[in-house]
């Protein structure tokens, strides 16, 4: 399991300079790999899933340009129909959807490996 928790800090850190699939799939294959490492090495894998969320929230720029290319494709539609009259879709967003996607799975990973790793505690 040592070995896991290696892995997954590497793939957890290599996601930091990929720019697309290094915000969003890549560290939830590394959450995984550390949720089940956890039970053998703790400390590599909460190492690995603090990458994780530290990536997802402050350096991952494509998923606030996701974000932002919803927000103005809502405003484009919005802006046709009243000036046309016509709908030209349902391009609705909430503004924050793609980002509290991937943070909640990571902080969902992150609860589940804190979870095993309490009831892995010998008394």
């Amino acid at each position: 399991m040592k070995a896991l928790g290696i892995v997954a800090i590497v793939v957890a850190a290599i996601s930091i300079v990929i720019p697309f699939f290094g915000a969003t799939y890549l560290p939830i294959i590394a959450g995984i790999m550390a949720v089940i490492a956890v039970k053998e090495e703790s400390t590599l894998a909460f190492v690995a899933l603090g990458i994780n969320i530290v990536n997802v929230a402050f350096l991952s720029a494509s998923i606030r340009l996701a974000d932002a290319a919803c927000d103005v494709m809502s405003d484009i539609s919005a802006g046709m129909e009243e000036w046309t009259g016509e709908s030209y879709g349902n391009a609705t967003c909430d503004g924050s959807g793609a980002f509290w996607t991937w943070m909640g799975i990571n902080i969902a990973l992150l609860a589940v490996a804190v979870g095993i790793q309490l009831m892995n505690k010998k008394a």
